[in-house]
This record gives structure tokens, C-alpha cells and sequence, in this order.
């Protein structure tokens, strides 16, 4: 049976349109993806020799160790953003004579066939074998490396299960947000040092048993979660009552009726979001993007300077005006010539776009507070940058938005998905990062930063006032190409 499914997901994804119209995007993504993974195979081959350079005065199995749970930490951040459910269409198999648990444990086990539960073998197995072998011998070299791959797959269930959950419950989420910013900061604070509990975790792994064994229990843990939770929604009930229950009532939609047309394209915007797969985990990219600086606050060799601060301020305060503006016209294709057909204003429908983006952006800010424990100065790059984000960037990527005409589909994931992404994408890049810093360079260069932030900050605020005017222009543009778009969409 299990044979049966993947002969069945073959032909599916062999008579995919998607995967036959952009060949092309799937050799590049190929060519990159082998890069990497040599990439990968020469930093595990000489990893000993790296670490032997960088901590001279250090064992280099301690120190490999002492980075295992940092990378556990990391991986799950990546997987949240790049790792797509496993889905499979189950409503046929549903009305034949097959268990629901062969149907359940091959959408469980396919999971396992990522890459990114394979990159760091790369490392791990060279190490393992050049290092590891030689000193502790072949019996506790593959515990502890059995321990570390099964802590990768572990991961891999964790996320799945925490983004099957997240379109319910909300609290999953915050608790894995608030568990990676708990304990970083415990680290950054010395309150607990996180590569001592790492290396003493793994250097126990090349002597016993028990750490794999650990590991191994959370994994079917996770599994277990998962398969109850796919068990309980594989009803046929259940399936059919689900999109009822999705496109309910929004709370609050009075409120927006207060603000006419205007309020009215909001309400469209974000039932958009929270019913399609796609622009939701570009909701959820935001909420994480916010503990980016996490990466680069606790660094000295970041905090001292100031340009890759603002880089870091700038997608702090505006990832969801870049990842959600660029596609604000890409997101409506499927329905844009009922859009050209109806008597709607292009002011109207651009300033909806842009009260949608704004205060999304000011909550961020505000979120971004607490990094108040890394300095005011952070703060002050952050507020300087979200003024600059919702008076200047906020237009930018609108403006760029008219010349995308490629359709994007709505059902599809966000990681590794390149549909709707063009050469426009990258050119606004440009004012988006380059323009700030170079506002901010001459002040720099006159040993008076925080007068280049205020000039950064009121330029910002400045032009935030005259958002009509701007808007206007947009609106022109749009007017202008908005057939050319069309016909773009259509092609799809």
C-alpha cells in the first residue's frame, strides 16, 4: 500500500502544471541546493582543523558539542520558516477499505524524506568518522551520532505538529516563541550557559546510551501528537465541515464598516490572510522576524557599530510591509478582472493597502521594545527605522507592487516557493536598504550617529503626512498598467 502512495504522488507531482511551467526555477533551485550540500560536505570534512584554528586551546569534540544545542535552536527556526507541511489528498483513500493509520504513518514518515533533515549529516558523519572513531571508538561514535540525527528528526516533528496547531491554538506558538527568547536571553545574561549544557549533554553521549535514548523518546512523543492529531481530523465529516468553519464571521468587521470603501478592502485583506496558506505563513514570518535581532544584539562585534543595526531595524519594523507589499497585487490575481470590472477607486484601494501594512508595522515596533536590554541605542535605530519604513519604504514597495504581474497561488506554501518573485523583488531592494545607510553615512563619518538617526527618522515621519500624495501617484501608476497586469495574471 505504502508503494501504492508514492506511485500515486509521483504522477500527481509528474502532471503538476506548477512543476512543468517552471522547469526552469526547478534546475536553478537544483544547481543551488547541490552547491550547498558540497558546501556542507567540505566544512564537515575539515570542521576538525576549523575548530582546531578558531579554539586553539580547546578540545575540538568539547567545542563541536558546546554548538549542538545552538544548532538545535537554530533549526527550529528554520524549519518554522522553510519546512512545509506533509500533505497528501486524503478524501479518496477515505471511502476504500484501508486503516487510517497506514494512510496517517505514510504522511508522518514521508516528513522524514527533507533535506533539511539530511544537511547536517554532512557534518556530523565526517566528523563522526575522522574524530570521533579514532578516540572513543565505533560503538559510542554512532550513539552520539544516532543521537544527533534523531534530535534532527525530533525537530522535524516538533514544528510539524506546533504548524498544525498554530491555525487553532495561538498558545503553541507563543510558547515556543517565548521558550527560544527565554532561553537565549538566560545565555546572553550568563544566567545559564547553554554550550556547557551542551557539551556536557554530548560528551556524555560518547559514553552512554542515555542521552540517545532521551532524544529518542521526545521523537515519539512528537510523532505520537502528530499521528492523534491527524487521526482526530481524517474524518470525512470533519474535512467537509472544515471550510464552513473557516470562512465564518470575522470579530470586529463593524468596525470596519466604520471606515467605508476603505475599511471595507481592509476586511477583504485579512480574511485573505487567515484563510490561504501562503500570505498566513507571511503573517507568521513576521511574528518570528521580530525576534531576529536576537541573532546580532548579543554579538559585540554587531552592537558596537551601526549599519548592520539598521539593516537588522529595517526587517524588525517592516518584514511584513516587504514580504506582504510586494505581492499586494499578486495576492488578488485569481480575481483581478472582477477587480478592473467593478467601479473601484484606485486611491481608495491603495490607501487600504497601505492602512493594512501600517499598523502591523507599529506593532512590531512596539514589540521590538524590549530589546531595550541590549541598549537604547537599539531602540533608538529601531524607531528611526520604522519612521523611515512607514514614510518612505511603505511607498516604495506599493510603487514596485504595480510592475509585478505574475500570479501567485494562494494554496501554497511560502517556503522555497519563488511563484509571484521577479526581478522587481530584488531592484527595490536597493532604496529599501541601500538609501538609509547612505543618509546615515556622512553623520557617521562625523562621529555624530544619533543626529543620522534623527535625519533618517524625520525624513520618515515627514513623508508619512503626505501618504495621499504619494498613494496618488501609485494610484496613477496603477491605472496605467492595471490591463498590462491583467493580461499577466491570466497567464499563469
Amino acid at each position: 500500500m505504502i508503494s501504492q502512495f508514492i506511485f500515486h504522488k509521483w504522477k500527481e507531482t509528474k502532471r503538476s502544471t506548477f512543476w512543468q511551467k517552471n522547469l526552469t526555477i526547478n534546475i536553478i533551485l537544483g544547481f543551488f541546493i547541490f552547491y550547498f550540500l558540497l558546501n556542507f560536505l567540505v566544512l564537515g570534512i575539515f570542521i576538525d582543523k576549523v575548530l582546531e584554528k578558531m579554539f586553539p586551546d580547546q578540545n575540538p569534540v568539547d567545542v563541536f558539542n558546546g554548538f549542538i544545542l545552538y544548532y538545535a535552536m537554530v533549526d527550529l527556526f528554520m524549519r518554522f520558516q522553510l519546512q512545509e507541511l506533509p500533505v497528501m489528498t486524503i478524501q479518496p483513500y477515505l471511502h476504500l477499505p484501508i486503516k487510517r493509520s497506514k494512510i496517517i504513518n505514510y504522511l508522518l514518515g514521508k516528513s522524514i524524506f527533507n533535506l533539511l533533515n539530511f544537511f547536517p549529516w554532512l557534518i556530523f558523519v565526517p566528523f563522526c568518522i575522522k574524530v570521533l572513531i579514532p578516540q572513543y571508538g565505533e560503538f559510542y561514535a554512532l550513539v552520539w551520532l544516532f543521537t544527533l540525527i534523531f534530535l534532527g528528526f525530533a525537530n522535524n516533528y516538533l514544528i510539524i505538529y506546533i504548524k498544525r496547531q498554530m491555525t487553532k491554538k495561538l498558545s503553541y506558538v507563543v510558547f515556543l516563541i517565548l521558550g527560544i527568547a527565554t532561553v537565549t536571553l538566560l545565555d546572553y545574561f550568563e544566567i545559564i550557559s547553554l554550550s556547557e549544557v551542551s557539551t556536557i549533554m554530548f560528551n556524555y553521549a560518547l559514553t552512554s546510551p542515555i542521552p540517545l535514548l532521551i532524544v529518542l523518546a521526545l521523537l515519539s512523543l512528537f510523532y505520537y501528537l502528530n499521528y492523534q492529531f491527524i487521526l482526530d481530523h481524517t474524518y470525512l465529516d470533519e474535512i467537509g465541515t472544515k471550510k464552513n468553519k473557516e470562512v465564518g464571521n470575522i470579530a470586529g468587521q463593524q468596525y470596519f464598516d466604520r471606515f467605508g470603501e476603505i475599511g471595507q478592502f481592509i476586511l477583504l485583506d485579512i480574511k485573505l490572510i487567515l484563510r490561504n496558506k501562503r500570505p498566513r505563513t507571511i503573517a507568521w514570518m513576521t511574528v518570528f522576524f521580530l525576534f531576529y535581532g536576537l541573532i546580532f544584539y548579543p554579538q559585540d562585534i554587531y552592537i558596537e557599530g551601526y549599519y548592520m543595526l539598521l539593516f537588522v531595524g529595517t526587517f524588525i519594523t517592516g518584514m511584513f510591509i516587504f514580504n506582504y507589499g510586494q505581492f499586494i497585487l499578486g495576492w488578488e490575481s485569481n480575481y483581478f478582472d472582477g477587480i478592473l470590472t467593478n467601479n473601484i477607486d484606485p486611491n481608495k484601494y491603495f490607501q487600504a493597502k497601505f492602512w493594512l501594512l501600517i499598523p502591523v508595522s507599529c506593532l512590531s515596533f512596539i514589540f521590538s521594545l524590549p530589546y531595550v536590554f541590549f541598549g537604547w541605542k537599539v531602540i533608538a535605530i529601531n524607531l528611526a527605522m520604522f519612521l523611515f519604513n512607514i514614510g518612505i519604504n511603505v511607498f516604495v514597495v506599493l510603487y514596485f507592487s504595480t510592475y509585478n504581474n505574475k500570479a501567485i497561488e494562494l494554496s501554497k506554501g511560502g517556503a522555497m516557493n519563488w511563484q509571484g518573485v521577479g526581478i522587481t523583488q530584488f531592484i527595490l531592494i536597493i532604496p529599501c536598504l541601500i538609501l538609509p545607510m547612505i543618509l546615515f553615512l556622512p553623520f557617521d563619518l562625523m562621529d555624530i550617529p544619533y543626529y543620522g538617526l534623527a535625519v533618517i527618522g524625520i525624513i520618515g515621519l515627514i513623508s508619512s503626512f503626505f501618504y495621499k500624495f504619494w498613494i496618488g501617484i501609485i494610484a496613477k501608476r496603477f491605472v496605467a498598467e492595471k490591463y498590462k497586469i491583467a493580461s499577466g495574471f491570466r497567464q499563469k
